[in-house]
């Protein structure tokens, strides 16, 4: 599979990369987030131990200092929704592909 016309096979340096990649960057996060969205909305459609590894909770102290974002915060962001109707709108599929498709287009999530 090849990334903006670079294949893993070519030995091709982490800068180069970077410049080649540089003014595609708004492009790559829109694609990191629309993919990230797409596997939750997997991993909420079937039980697996991702899904509860995901969904439970540490028990524990947490340390000082700034709050550590979590991969589901990270979701509720991206959709633009409250948690629990993240958690609903994913288990339909059409609904769930709806949001991810309209993600950076400025349309509010339904």
């Amino acid at each position: 599979m090849e990334m903006w016309g670079i294949s893993w096979k070519k030995k091709v340096t982490n800068k180069k990369v970077l410049e080649s990649v540089a003014l595609q960057r708004p492009e790559l996060l829109l694609t990191i987030q629309r993919r990230k969205m797409k596997y939750y909305g997997h991993l909420r459609r079937h039980d697996s131990i991702q899904k509860r590894i995901l969904e439970g909770k540490i028990d524990g102290r947490r340390g000082i200092g700034q709050r550590r974002q979590t991969w589901l915060g990270n979701i509720q962001e991206t959709s633009q929704m409250k948690m629990c109707e993240v958690c609903e709108t994913a288990l339909d599929r059409r609904r769930w592909r709806t949001v991810t498709a309209h993600l950076g287009d400025g349309m509010a999530p339904s």
